[in-house]
């Protein structure tokens, strides 16, 4: 790797993942960098995520793997049952498990390494624009404008800077999205298996376990439904929904029973972005900003972290000048195969039908040798993506300050 000529100045829109695994990536690599955040504080909301195998390397060549174990907890195994008792899905973990965390403690694990790592934040600034001054990105926000050699844009899914950018076009929000919602049960005997349940392709549910306390498991709860009848659940009768969700997946009732309200739910969207490149000139744009999908594949935040590392690599071997470019040739086509695969996916498991053809040809492939691996692999691909390893990362100095705006 080329030694760093000239210190950067770098700013960053968003201090969700995707911005907060960039900002240690590049301040690591010695350069200034500042990450804009529109809201006064960072208290992520958010459903409980899956990290892949490759999304653990990638963790741990950014230098924050140990802190990351601690607050996560190992899922051996994906398991989606059908109602009729089919195995719809069965990912078998067990040689490299996956893990799983809760969005708050995972900002938290980033947010500490990022400030440890001098990385300054800006908090409550909302960047309105961006535009390319004489060869360097100016961001403009709620509080005025700064110049920078290099910009990432990783204000998420719904992000409007990539668009105006020009790095993709609108976002597509899905016709499903899924009520969410996170709870503690005093035991499960299932702490490091994802579960699944479908009763057609019109409803799935699931249970993650993202924290274990002595022998209790906190279980990240979500259960599709589309977005245009969000409205109509509000005004349901909560005991009528819960008798039927439990039809469907009767041992969940520890986790059920505790929803007596509608506001003990929230709803998410999802939204799909197809990128014309990851960056050009001063500008790029990571994670979900950049290959907004839906979370069949559970890779949102194992693709953020991948992004940073690989644009901290560019910027080491091209310097500003080039870096963005070389960072798109290297990420774009992985990123639009996996949101290809992601859009495919998709109708098989939210859409309005039965589901027979779902489960009869789902449950077939996992009877036929290789099938199970190559399903696996879909998910868990080998790392291929974060180069030069955890040295070209090292570690922070823990005694250098990090200001906050």
């Amino acid at each position: 790797m080329q030694p760093l000529q000239r210190k950067l100045n770098i700013g960053i829109a968003g201090a969700g993942p995707a911005g907060l695994a960039t900002s240690i990536a590049l301040a690591r690599l010695g350069h200034r960098v500042e990450v804009f955040e529109k809201h006064p504080t960072l208290e992520p909301l958010g459903a409980g995520l899956l990290i892949q195998p490759q999304g653990l390397r990638a963790l741990e060549a950014l230098g924050v793997r140990r802190e990351f174990d601690e607050v996560s907890v190992p899922i051996g195994r994906l398991l989606g049952t059908s109602h009729r008792g089919w195995r719809v899905v069965d990912i078998d973990y067990e040689d490299a498990p996956a893990r799983a965390v809760s969005r708050a403690l995972l900002a938290r694990v980033l947010y500490d390494a990022a400030r440890s790592a001098g990385v300054h934040f800006s908090l409550a600034r909302h960047v309105e624009s961006l535009n390319v001054v004489d060869g360097r990105a100016r961001a403009t926000t709620n509080a005025g404008a700064s110049d920078f050699d290099l910009f990432a844009i990783a204000d998420g899914a719904a992000s409007r800077l990539r668009e105006s950018a020009g790095l993709a076009g609108p976002s597509k929000a899905y016709r499903w999205g899924a009520l969410w919602g996170q709870f503690w049960v005093p035991a499960w005997k299932d702490s490091e298996v994802l579960l699944q349940r479908f009763r057609g392709t019109s409803e799935m549910m699931g249970l993650l376990p993202t924290e274990i306390s002595g022998s209790a498991v906190r279980l990240s709860f979500f259960w599709s439904i589309r977005g245009d009848r969000y409205a109509a659940w509000r005004s349901t009768d909560l005991a009528g929904w819960r008798a039927h969700v439990l039809s469907l997946w009767p041992e969940s009732e520890p986790v059920v029973g505790q929803i007596r309200h509608h506001d003990d739910l929230a709803f998410a969207t999802y939204r799909h972005t197809w990128p014309r490149s990851m960056g050009a000139g001063p500008l790029c744009v990571v994670g979900d900003a950049a290959h907004a999908m839906s979370p069949q594949l559970g890779l949102g935040t194992t693709l953020a972290v991948e992004d940073a590392l690989a644009l901290a690599h560019a910027v080491a071997q091209h310097g500003a000048m080039g870096a963005t470019q070389a960072f798109s040739s290297r990420r774009l086509r992985r990123s639009q195969s996996f949101q290809t695969l992601s859009r495919l996916l998709t109708p098989c498991f939210q859409a309005q039908g039965a589901g027979r053809w779902r489960d009869v040809a789902f449950a077939a492939g996992l009877r036929i040798p290789g099938v199970p691996w190559l399903m696996k692999r879909s998910l868990a691909a080998p790392a291929r993506s974060h180069p030069g390893g955890t040295a070209a990362y090292p570690p922070a100095d823990p005694s250098r300050p990090a200001p906050l705006a």
